[in-house]
């Protein structure tokens, strides 16, 4: 794991529904809650935390002697702009990094770490960011018109309207035929774990137009290969997927932050437990990841890796199929509970695992309200 990044500390303030609350980034992180509770808050603001360490370490050989305080206060002061929001939504917003000594870990590879966020828009944006691309294009073909104001004009065409983070993936999306040059030794297999054990075919990006296309893998007792599909008639979960899979596949390096919100989106609970298996390999394997998840069907399978790491239960592991780079140790988890306010650390235990108390209402009001309704109508069958 990178150590450098590791129990790095935060407290937050009145950021959207938070109030207050502090958590602390292991390698790897779990946020969950409710709806509307700011987990995608938190998690974006953590990806401008260190998308500014990699500015500064850019600008300045050295900043472990900067103050923190002032860090943390210019940090807090630019929310609305990472947002891309007003700042009468922000009042009195802080998001601040704590550390004991008043300034900047003395890291050496603190903020040369790559972050990379996968939106909960991903899907859509993996359809669109052409048409996106081409609207800037189209507009700035239209700025020598002199009926047109141009500085308004520029102003809508650099600028997005849309928070960073969504405005990053979006300009990653129109690189893809670039970075496609490149390959990850270290990610390529995991990318193949996403190919074969979750999407179950190939994507290819255009190396021309950027188009994306799908083909599924053949099929025991097909008699051709199934045709090569443009995205936006594949399935919800191949929409999903690809951007996991091309960041893994050509850019992915031990070392990197990879962030993601709601990692189930628009896939089956079968294969919702096969994505957390693949982010426990990718911690073990180097990778920071921090995710946000409303998956039981995740923190469970979360809760048996971290209770498989108990030792003379072999047997179990064999039993179950589940590989020795896919067990996790209490020391690598910390989950955080979002809700009325307040962000609240969940107990991480080796016998038990993550006490997920927002699932398990749930699960125990699904099951009573099933049985009463269940032994009603057999009761009025009855009558």
């Amino acid at each position: 794991m990178n150590t450098e990044l590791t129990n790095l500390n935060f407290r937050v303030a009145n950021l959207g529904s938070v109030r207050a609350g502090e958590f602390t980034q292991k390698p790897l992180t779990i946020f969950c809650g409710p709806n509307n509770t700011g987990k995608t808050w938190v998690l974006y603001s953590l990806y401008y935390f260190h998308r500014r360490l990699g500015a500064l370490k850019f600008a300045r050989e050295n900043f472990s002697d900067l103050p923190l305080d002032k860090f943390n206060r210019e940090l807090s002061d630019m929310l609305p702009f990472f947002f891309n929001a007003a700042e009468a939504q922000f009042p009195g917003a802080k998001f601040s990094l704590v550390d004991e000594r008043g300034s900047l870990p003395d890291f050496d590879r603190l903020g040369e770490a790559q972050v990379f966020l996968l939106p909960a828009e991903r899907s859509g944006l993996h359809l669109i960011f052409r048409e996106l691309g081409t609207r800037r294009t189209a507009l700035l073909h239209h700025a020598s018109r002199d009926d047109i104001d141009i500085g308004a004009l520029l102003r809508d065409v650099m600028f997005s309207r849309y928070a960073i983070p969504i405005a990053d993936y979006i300009d990653w999306l129109n690189l893809l035929t670039e970075n496609q040059k490149s390959k990850s030794q270290w990610g390529h297999p995991y990318a193949e774990q996403i190919k074969r054990g979750l999407a179950d075919g190939a994507y290819r990006v255009d190396g021309r137009t950027g188009a994306i296309e799908f083909q599924a893998y053949k099929k025991k007792g097909d008699a051709q290969r199934a045709q090569p599909l443009d995205l936006h008639i594949t399935s919800s979960a191949v929409k999903s997927l690809f951007g996991l899979w091309f960041y893994l596949e050509h850019q992915a390096q031990k070392g990197d932050i990879l962030m993601i919100d709601e990692p189930e989106l628009n896939v089956h609970p079968a294969n919702q437990r096969k994505i957390a298996r693949l982010l426990a390999r990718l911690v073990n394997g180097g990778i920071n990841v921090v995710i946000s998840t409303h998956s039981d069907y995740i923190i469970r399978e979360f809760n048996s890796l971290i209770m498989l790491k108990k030792d003379k239960i072999g047997e179990l592991r064999q039993k179950h199929r589940y590989a020795d780079d896919e067990i996790l140790s209490k020391k690598q988890v910390g989950a955080y509970l979002f809700d009325k306010g307040t962000i609240k650390p969940s107990q991480v235990v080796p016998t038990d695992g993550i006490y997920a108390d927002t699932f398990d209402e749930v699960i125990v009001d699904l099951n009573d309200v099933n049985n009463d309704i269940y032994y009603g109508v057999k009761r009025q069958s009855n009558v």
